[in-house]
């Protein structure tokens, strides 16, 4: 079966229901979605970058998922006013993943923030916050990209899909997406391409030229359970995957 491994999140915070005992985690969607497109998750949980080697030894590829802003040091620029929290330890370990994937040359996939490290580990930068660093080139007004309190699962802008990338042909060239995120790309990283954007021209989507490394801005993990089409943003990874095994 194939595997696919998945850096966890931590709770690194005092709160109500755990206290100090903190723990690792990830949300049971993106595990979900994977065992519905036929592999097998492991979560990796929080580290070190001295192990990201045997972690992904382990595994046929690397799915990295959503959570704090990235510490913009690793991008060469200092925090702006309207930057959310970071985890200088999450940043490290994911980027530690990320060079041992490439490495071994297996495959990666991120989701939301995991395609803005994805960016970042690529020599690429980002918007710290689209709502007051961001004016779309084209005229068009800016997108709300993150659409809370609507539910995770609900679809809220378009997306425009460019043709011969690996969300070509998955569920039309104007796909309807859900958006959680305040950040974005700047600019993509060194063999990256656009694979989407949204009306106001920022990258929803990106891929290498092989589509061994991709990323998606949206939550088709939130979304699949609602409309099966968005399993395909997974299934199309976890085949990829299986054709392209060591």
């Amino acid at each position: 079966m194939t595997t696919i491994g998945i850096p966890s999140n931590h709770l690194n915070h005092a709160n109500p229901k755990h206290g100090t005992n903190y723990v690792d985690y990830t949300q049971q969607n993106y595990t979900a979605a994977l065992r519905e497109a036929g592999a097998l998750p492991i979560v990796f949980p929080m580290g070190t970058p001295e192990e990201a080697a045997e972690y992904v030894n382990a595994v046929d590829a690397v799915l990295l998922i959503g959570g704090q802003d990235i510490g913009p040091l690793f991008y060469g620029e200092d925090p702006t006013p309207k930057m959310g929290e970071t985890d200088r330890q999450r940043d490290l370990f994911e980027l530690a993943i990320i060079a041992e994937a490439r490495k071994q040359q297996k495959p990666l996939m991120g989701i939301c923030r995991g395609s803005q490290i994805l960016n970042v580990a690529f020599g690429g930068t980002l918007i710290q916050d689209i709502n007051t660093q961001y004016t779309p080139a084209n005229g068009q007004p800016v997108v709300k990209h993150m659409q809370y309190p609507v539910k995770w699962y609900e679809p809220t802008h378009r997306i425009d899909v460019m043709a011969g990338t690996f969300l070509a042909g998955t569920f039309g060239d104007q796909p309807i997406v859900n958006s959680f995120h305040h950040q974005g790309i700047k600019r993509l990283g060194d063999g990256l391409m656009p694979a989407a954007y949204a009306s106001d021209g920022t990258i929803e989507a990106f891929q290498t030229e092989d589509a061994s490394v991709r990323g998606v801005q949206y939550h088709p993990e939130m979304m699949f359970d609602h409309d099966a089409t968005h399993l395909k943003v997974f299934q199309d990874f976890v085949d990829y995957v299986a054709e392209h095994k060591n």
